[in-house]
């Protein structure tokens, strides 16, 4: 019994200096075991009220999924608006296309998964209201 602990031993030791080494591996060709998510700032973005408003691109490459979040960058960092998703689609941020109304200061329009578009209402306190688009 103390060869079969012995070479039990001998193997988990392998095993654990082999996960290390891709590890370190990994990390020093500037990735990761474990696959996340990459994300970026869809073009164009608008600015509006001192603030720069855009979609947030996210591929998620164990599900093969895309996603659209709406975010605004504020002191130079990209903050997600409340209520701005994550949705399947968008629409490109356009400032012509729909109209502004009281209170709001951007609007923008979303495909979620098997519902009618939404248009996304940005008021000045930076909170996104959904409502069904209506052009």
């Amino acid at each position: 019994m103390g060869q079969v602990a012995l070479g039990l031993r001998s193997l988990f030791i392998r095993i654990a200096v082999f996960v290390v080494m891709a590890a370190l591996l990994a990390w020093a060709l500037g990735g990761t075991l474990w696959p996340r998510p990459v994300s970026a700032i869809q073009r164009p973005v608008v600015d509006v009220s001192g603030s720069q408003w855009g979609w947030e691109v996210t591929v998620d490459s164990t599900s093969r999924e895309v996603s659209y979040r709406l975010v605004r960058r504020h002191h130079g960092v990209w903050d997600p608006v409340e209520g701005g998703g994550p949705f399947p689609s968008v629409e490109p941020l356009n400032l012509q296309s729909l109209p502004l109304g009281e209170g709001v200061i951007m609007r923008a329009v979303a495909f979620p998964e098997g519902a009618h578009p939404l248009e996304l209402r940005v008021g000045s306190n930076g909170k996104a209201t959904a409502s069904p688009l209506t052009r």
